[in-house]
């Protein structure tokens, strides 16, 4: 099942247990820091991922739906770190290969290590099924609305 993360910006503490309990799970965060919060991969469709697009040698390949690195494939030429829109790319030296978030698919847990992590449940984990059945739900100005009022506090 697809799924993307979203981080609500507003409850973050700036704690980077996050990112430590990436780093932990995978040998290196596979997320990033902006300014305060933290980046993760915009999980994005694998026929239009510019990651995927630019690889020379096909290194980022489709499993389950998602995208990962073959890290014998990958060869560092970095162009899918300057390709991705987020700059959610990372490098891992000891595996001589890119990395980028993969949700903890590959790994026997039910959630990803981040969010487990997050004390301010500032991270959230949405199927693509449970934000199609939102768009449903609400029209598109709905949404827009929702959104301001919570960006509002109201």
């Amino acid at each position: 099942m697809k799924s993307l993360m979203v981080v609500d910006a507003r409850k973050c503490t700036e704690c980077n247990d996050c990112i430590e309990a990436c780093k932990k799970q995978h040998g290196v965060a596979r997320a990033i820091k902006t300014h305060s919060i933290p980046m993760f991969c915009l999980q994005c469709h694998p026929d239009k991922a510019p990651c995927k697009q630019v690889c020379p040698v096909n290194a980022i390949e489709e499993l389950d739906g998602a995208l990962v690195v073959n890290e014998e494939s990958c060869i560092l030429c970095r162009l899918c770190m300057v390709a991705c829109p987020v700059g959610a790319l990372t490098i891992n030296k000891d595996a001589k290969s890119v990395q980028k978030c993969t949700l903890c698919m590959e790994t026997d847990r039910m959630l990803p290590a981040c969010v487990e992590a997050c004390k301010s449940n500032v991270l959230k984990l949405f199927s693509v099924e449970d934000l199609e059945e939102l768009k449903r739900e609400k029209s598109h100005m709905d949404v827009v609305i929702e959104s301001l009022k919570m960006y509002r506090d109201e």
